[in-house]
């Protein structure tokens, strides 16, 4: 067990290499969640070149990490995909990671939200190794075989330091819900500790450890690294976009005197941000535990001291993230990375289809989408409606009943003014891919509804009246938002149903009082009406096990088809079909899409307010036909 006889920051606060003695530092380079944001990547490029090249000369071993999500669906991603033919695309992102030049990366989630096929292909474009101790390919054909040469559970890097070569074992740990929140085909989850302290033991005789983890935020790590091995050095956190600042801290610029690039001098946080925590790392464990903020806009620099036998002495008291503003391009960068993203960009956002006078949440506003009906939900669920309508024939499939669309797939606003087809891969960045399932029993479309409307709570500061939110600690994308000819009455007072990690039922839930679709009564006063099956259109995300919509609690596996569409598709084409070929149409003079409710999802105190309403009066909830 190593000696941990540290105290931040108290010792060497100049920031001096300590070889007296056999003493050494090694500096920790980090960043996370950059999800495509490819117009900053040029500038941070340099940063972290500058800054590698620096501490490199002052005999400091340098290991730089990123902690996941390196690319996300998204119109910048959308570039790379539409780039050329599969496989023989050019994966921008993967081009910017090179460029960086990392020593390892941790897989996230975003990671798997196109498909294992779409990853594998990117995987092959960067020579940087992607770590996950917890993650088991096998069942997966698009990503088995890259395990051991793309994919690792640990990899080793030896770094110069004051005191000879050390080497560096850095573990890699995926956040335990990866299975219902993105689209990891075959790919299973093992509990993270377990997978953690056994990779230890794999890595053996090395000089140091660094965990790089991307559990979704850091209070996960925190709560971990008590149960982690006492081997690891150092827990680098992503997932969470947390800012982790001592704006006291010393600079660098200071400590190690003329000769300090900008990159180094700690300048403090970017415009209009603060930190989460106003600690860097921060030591409330035994292991310390960094993160930085998301999008390419900090790179973490972290400068652990050690003895001559490996023990941690002091974390250096100039450590903090370096905010990515006031540094030169990387010109290479620039030319093959940015300017080819931003142009395909710019032309998605020239293509206008139509206007819009209201703004309309999204994703912007988490308890409206995630929490309430919304006129944006109802509008791409009304335009996966449409698609799965037109489409259905031709894959021989029924006609869909009704269609609904998880609120985390809703991933941005319609501002007031222009709404382009960039707006339309704004909201709908995921490429999922419409599909329809048939013959879905009455007593299973309860149970979806039960689930969707499980994690919603009235807020409690809300005022009078019922206020839906989504709840803060387990809150999740799951709140489905329903197509035109849907009524669902639900009482967020009742008992919320409870899915285990593995989708098992554990408790079934009694919120939903009153179900319709297109007429037909399918569940009142909370019992199941005996009746046909549904068909219903939703997103492949959904029916393999997203947000847990389609999972182990229903009574039957129900197969289902894809057809060929994505849901930004989908959108595109319901908007322009609004538009008619007018892009000054204002989308909100449709009143099913402005911010005033339609009268789909009503949430109510108790089941017996409806003895006021009755099914007669629910529909007249309805604000207009």
């Amino acid at each position: 067990m190593k000696l941990r006889s540290w105290i931040a920051g108290a010792c060497c606060a100049l920031g001096m290499s300590v070889s007296a003695f056999g003493q050494y530092s090694i500096t920790v380079l980090h960043n996370n969640d950059g999800e495509s944001n490819i117009s900053a990547v040029d500038e941070f490029a340099t940063l972290v070149n500058d800054t590698r090249n620096f501490y490199t000369a002052q005999n400091h071993g340098v290991v730089t990490l990123y902690a996941g999500d390196s690319f996300i669906p998204s119109p910048e991603f959308q570039a790379s995909l539409d780039s050329g033919a599969t496989g023989s695309r050019t994966f921008y992102d993967a081009l910017a990671l090179d460029a960086i030049g990392y020593d390892a990366a941790v897989l996230g989630n975003h990671e798997f939200d196109a498909g294992p096929s779409v990853l594998a292909e990117f995987l092959g474009q960067t020579s940087v190794p992607y770590l996950s101790a917890n993650l088991n390919f096998g069942a997966e054909p698009a990503l088995s075989g890259l395990v051991g040469s793309d994919i690792f559970s640990s990899t080793t890097v030896t770094v110069p330091t004051a005191a000879g070569n050390k080497t560096v074992g850095i573990i890699g740990a995926t956040t335990e819900n990866l299975p219902f929140i993105t689209s990891v085909g075959g790919v299973t989850v093992d509990p993270v500790v377990a997978a953690v302290n056994a990779e230890v033991t794999v890595l053996g005789a090395v000089d140091h450890v660094v965990l790089v983890s991307h559990l979704q935020g850091i209070a996960e790590d925190l709560a971990n690294a008590p149960a982690l091995s006492s081997s690891i050095d150092l827990i680098v956190a992503g997932g969470g976009d947390e800012i982790l600042a001592d704006l006291g801290a010393g600079s660098p610029t200071t400590a190690y005197g003329a000769g300090a690039p900008v990159s180094v001098a700690d300048t403090g946080l970017l415009a209009g941000d603060s930190a989460d925590q106003p600690v860097y790392p921060n030591t409330t464990t035994a292991i310390p535990v960094v993160t930085s903020g998301p999008e390419y806009g900090y790179l973490g620099r972290v400068t652990l001291n050690f003895d001559a036998a490996g023990n941690l002495l002091t974390i250096d008291g100039t450590s903090n993230p370096q905010a990515n503003t006031g540094i030169a391009s990387d010109a290479t960068v620039q030319a093959n990375v940015v300017a080819p993203v931003e142009t395909f960009v710019a032309n998605l956002a020239s293509n206008v289809i139509a206007t819009s006078s209201e703004k309309l949440d999204g994703n912007g506003n988490r308890d409206v989408i995630r929490a309430n009906e919304a006129g944006l939900g109802n509008l791409v669920a009304d335009g996966l409606l449409a698609a799965a309508t037109g489409e259905a024939a031709n894959f021989g499939v029924d006609l869909p009943d009704l269609a609904f669309v998880n609120g985390g797939g809703i991933r941005d606003d319609i501002e007031v003014g222009d709404v382009s087809v960039l707006t339309t891969f704004d909201i709908s960045p995921f490429g999922n891919i419409i599909s329809i399932v048939e013959d879905v029993s009455r007593d299973d479309v309860k149970l979806i509804f039960e689930n969707a409307y499980s994690k919603t709570i009235d807020d409690p500061l809300g005022g009078s009246g019922i206020n839906p939110i989504r709840d803060s600690v387990s809150g999740t994308g799951r709140f489905l938002h329903v197509s035109e000819g849907v009524q669902v009455v639900y009482d967020i007072t009742a008992t919320a149903m409870q899915l285990d990690n593995d989708g098992n039922l554990v408790t079934p839930g009694s919120r939903i009082v009153e179900l319709i679709v297109n007429g037909d009564v399918i569940v009142q006063g909370g019992v199941v009406v005996p009746g046909g099956t549904l068909d219903i259109a939703t997103l492949d995300f959904l029916l393999t096990g997203g947000d847990q919509v389609f999972e182990d609690y229903l009574s039957t596996n129900y197969s289902f088809t894809r057809l060929g569409l994505s849901d930004q598709n989908a959108l595109q084409a319901y908007v322009s079909g609004l538009a008619n070929g007018n892009p000054a149409f204002d989308l909100v003079s449709d009143f099913r899409y402005d911010n005033s409710a339609d009268g789909r999802i009503v949430a109510l105190p108790e089941p017996a307010s409806l003895l006021l309403i009755g099914l007669g009066g629910l529909l007249m909830l309805r604000r207009r036909a």
